[in-house]
């Protein structure tokens, strides 16, 4: 019976201190969330491709292994990254921080003096004997004595008001928000190498038309001058075709130093000194698969993107230090004590006659702080507004990311229709060019018209391939990565 009244009363005085805890506990605000993409896209094909979810490493969707080496090493190199995880460890340790005071705080000190009598104390004066209990001389006037002291001192302050634990709460919030920042970071190296490692093979591919371009214009101007020295051509022709020999010859140095900086880049993200990656050239769409579009629900975008969910524990840290200002207006409730050894001499420091100890509660109520504690109410409420407004903020400007980027690639991919017809009609224009130039039909100009264009429909067909990837690595940064928890790939 005892036992039961016993545990009643721990869950009684449990109830009791949580019931004293200042401030609301944190509920996430409502928001507003759209029942699919394709009412913010306009488009059917954001609804049909709703389902597929993208996968936790979803940089092998593109189907590379080269790329998907750059990344892990990335993850594991890069410079910001480590320092994502510093972090995340030193909030860790905030939290422990903020949670030591409701504990016990204890310290263990031990000390000796030399203490001197003054004469012109109470003790030389006369007034006072300087006796202990037994009639023995403690010390006279004019002397000094040794003290050998060690004591243990303790104090811990009753989180009656739940100060301490809205703090802690707060730490972990804010913890978690670092956290947050540390995926953040990730997901935006994976796009930055992503996005770079595809800029290099488009400029890998348009090298290569550059090169092909202009071993058909310097045949051409064999051809020319030869043709020109038997009178069937004239000399203007052949200053036009050299012309576009050195137009075509001064387009690949310019192709080669934008190569070179962007693989500099990609070195950097990869926490390697510029010229230590060797990569060889391919072009852009022999090495790359265009995967599918993952979009996924409007609602699993709060519970994936690291931006909103920073900003949500940045909100419940600030809900949760609106408590911590309202539990200063209240009683301060401690108990301290001190205990230990005290004699003048030393053989006798650790005997029983040389114990101490003083114990006892103590109560702080704030009479008077000249507008502290309102200030500081005031100030975690108003800061409380405003993270709710960034968080309410930064969902829409996640929802207007991915909507943005699906309308964007679902242009793309009629743009890419559109393109390869034209570049399938300018090869077959170049062709009879070149047969009814043979033949004498036409003259060269033509020939280096249609040549023109095709040179300028296959380099944009190559530019817009290279967009529509890099659209498709950051609608995988806007939608928070893969929707499955990777723990080799988490940062933290």
């Amino acid at each position: 019976m005892s036992t039961t009244t016993n545990n009643l009363a721990i869950i009684l005085v449990g109830l009791v201190f949580s019931a004293c805890v200042q401030g609301r506990e944190y509920q996430r605000p409502p928001v507003e969330v759209p029942d699919g993409w394709s009412r913010m896209t306009n488009t059917t094909e954001a609804s049909t491709a709703s389902d597929h979810q993208p996968e936790a490493e979803w940089w092998k969707t593109f189907q590379n292994d080269e790329l998907s080496g750059l990344i892990e090493r990335a993850l594991q190199q890069n410079h910001d990254v480590r320092r994502a995880v510093a972090r995340v460890l030193e909030g860790r340790a905030s939290v422990m921080s903020a949670a030591a005071g409701l504990y016990p705080q204890m310290n263990l000190s031990s000390g000796y003096s030399n203490i001197a009598v003054s004469k012109n104390t109470l003790a030389g004066l006369g007034l006072a004997t300087g006796r202990q209990p037994g009639s023995q001389i403690f010390a006279t006037p004019g002397t000094s004595y040794d003290l050998w002291n060690s004591a243990l001192d303790l104090r811990w302050e009753i989180d009656f008001w739940g100060r301490i634990r809205r703090g802690r709460e707060a730490a972990a919030a804010d913890a978690q928000a670092i956290e947050q920042d540390a995926r953040a970071v990730a997901l935006s190296l994976i796009s930055d190498v992503g996005q770079s490692y595809f800029r290099i093979r488009e400029l890998d591919e348009q090298l290569d038309i550059a090169k092909r371009t202009l071993a058909v214009r310097q045949e051409y101007l064999d051809i020319i001058q030869k043709r020109a020295s038997v009178g069937l051509a004239s000399e203007l022709d052949v200053k036009r075709t050299e012309v576009l020999v050195a137009e075509a010859a001064g387009i690949i140095p310019d192709l080669a130093r934008t190569r070179a900086v962007e693989s500099h880049r990609l070195e950097v993200l990869n926490g390697m000194s510029p010229g230590s990656l060797d990569l060889h050239s391919k072009p852009l769409r022999a090495v790359v698969v265009q995967p599918d579009i993952p979009v996924g629900l409007p609602s699993q975008l709060l519970e994936r993107r690291p931006d909103i969910l920073q900003a949500e524990a940045t909100l419940m840290a600030s809900n949760a230090r609106i408590g911590q200002a309202r539990a200063y207006f209240f009683p301060t409730l401690s108990i301290t004590g001190q205990g230990g050894l005290q004699s003048v001499e030393f053989s006798n420091w650790f005997t029983g006659n040389s114990s101490t100890y003083s114990i006892g509660p103590s109560i702080t109520l704030p009479i008077f702080q000249g507008g502290t504690n309102l200030a500081r109410l005031d100030s975690a409420e108003s800061r409380h507004v405003q993270m709710l407004e960034s968080y309410q903020q930064t969902i829409l400007q996640a929802f207007r990311e991915v909507a943005d980027l699906l309308t964007s690639l679902r242009a793309r991919a009629e743009q890419l229709a559109r393109q390869r017809e034209q570049l399938s009609a300018a090869q077959e224009a170049v062709r009879l060019a070149e047969v009814r130039y043979r033949t004498g039909l036409v003259n060269y100009l033509d020939v280096l018209d249609a040549q023109r264009t095709a040179l300028a429909a296959e380099t944009q067909l190559v530019l817009t391939e290279r967009t529509r990837l890099t659209d498709m690595v950051g609608l995988f940064k806007a939608l928070g990565g893969g929707w499955a928890p990777s723990p080799a790939r988490d940062p933290t």
